[in-house]
């Protein structure tokens, strides 16, 4: 009887150590419909903290990176607040890092799972990448993960698009031929300044206009500049005129020059979608939404949201620990962040920011309540109302 209580008492120990209960192997999150697991160590035993050697994942073809979940059992204990979780590449560069969110381990032990969602995705280059968990006091690892910190990286599936198609798709898009490597610059459009999303795809195949699969990135042109876009990796920034030619397009006020920095390799497509100026807001944006987000250690939510061309707004929860509870508002564009704010149910005023728009869809967006935490936010426009 003593050496039967002994083997119970044996086999609960060891079952508290497994990262995700018995049976499931991979730390969260799990892929959606148009994803796969690019990365992950099949770990099933009991872990430690503080990993001693660098997490760190290859791959071999550029992948549209969604989410990374990182496991922080700490001895049952879990985590007070999920934290942050970023990318190094080999280079030194960091992506991100994003925001986690936590979900509790087996048993409810709290915020033992992270999982860091990337709403316009992150594209990477092949290579190898080190993956950077704010807190690793309490990341968990065995001997299955080879000492490093238990991890999983979820993308896109290869050949799946990534949110839906540029609006000039096919017709009005930049079709960019591989270029030298001492003469990469080519001049893209004049613009007025804004808020634009720039949709860009490699095009390894025979038809003009359409690349195997579209990548997004927010961007902001103000008055009187000059900027590149590096349609390899996706970078865009403000440059000096030496770095391009001033005498082709030399932006004066009211104007933003943009040019592409094109490929050695492939041929690339290009589409700018905006701008979404003050001038043409109320069109833009006013109409019914469907928002999701999380709020920092509770809970998932969705919400059906209607913008009005007068500046209000009210938004009603369909999903969360407030199901049916209606907001009312204000909510205003100055061409670079949208803004939503009012008083939330408790009496506290919230606000709720992105700086990643565009008439159909709001990404990235980050909100602060004053009573109670805030989190993270996205929302998408939704054909003919709810």
């Amino acid at each position: 009887m003593h050496k039967l209580i002994a083997l119970l008492a044996s086999l609960v120990a060891v079952l508290a150590g497994f990262p995700s209960g018995f049976g499931q192997c991979y730390t969260l999150p799990s892929p959606d419909s148009n994803e796969v697991r690019i990365f992950a160590q099949d770990v099933c035993g009991s872990v430690d903290n503080n990993p001693p050697n660098p997490t760190v994942f290859t791959i071999d073809q550029s992948r549209t990176i969604t989410k990374i979940g990182t496991y922080h059992w700490n001895n049952g204990q879990g985590t007070q607040a999920p934290g942050t979780i970023g990318l190094q590449d080999q280079s030194g560069k960091i992506y991100g890092p994003w925001q986690a969110f936590g979900q509790p381990g087996m048993g409810g032990v709290p915020n033992a799972n992270w999982i860091a969602t990337i709403q316009a995705g992150q594209d990477l280059h092949a290579g190898t990448y080190k993956v950077l968990d704010s807190d690793p006091s309490t990341w968990a690892y065995n001997s299955e993960s080879d000492n490093s910190g238990v991890v999983s990286v979820v993308g896109l599936d290869v050949g799946s698009s990534n949110i839906g198609q540029a609006p000039c798709a096919g017709e009005g898009a930049t079709d960019l031929s591989t270029a030298s490597p001492t003469d990469q610059y080519r001049a893209g459009p004049i613009l007025v300044p804004g808020s634009y999303k720039i949709w860009y795809g490699k095009r390894t195949g025979t038809q003009i206009g359409q690349p195997d699969n579209w990548n997004t990135k927010p961007v902001d042109l103000l008055d009187g500049k000059f900027y590149v876009f590096d349609v390899s990796t996706g970078d865009f920034s403000s440059t000096s005129p030496q770095m391009v030619n001033p005498m082709l397009s030399n932006p004066t006020l009211g104007e933003s020059v943009v040019w592409y920095k094109t490929s050695t390799q492939y041929a690339y497509v290009i589409c700018i979608e905006g701008p979404m100026n003050k001038e043409n807001e109320g069109t833009q944006f006013a109409g019914s939404w469907k928002m999701h987000g999380h709020q920092t250690g509770f809970n998932d939510w969705e919400a059906d949201l209607v913008l009005g061309k007068d500046g209000t707004l009210t938004w009603t929860e369909t999903k969360g620990a407030n199901v049916g509870a209606t907001r009312a508002g204000t909510w205003q564009f100055d061409g670079a962040t949208f803004i939503m704010n009012w008083v939330s149910p408790g009496g506290g005023q919230t606000k709720w920011t992105s700086q990643s728009v565009t008439k159909d869809n709001i990404g990235d967006g980050t909100y602060i309540v004053e009573n109670a935490p805030g989190g993270s936010w996205s929302a998408t426009r939704v054909a003919g109302g709810f």
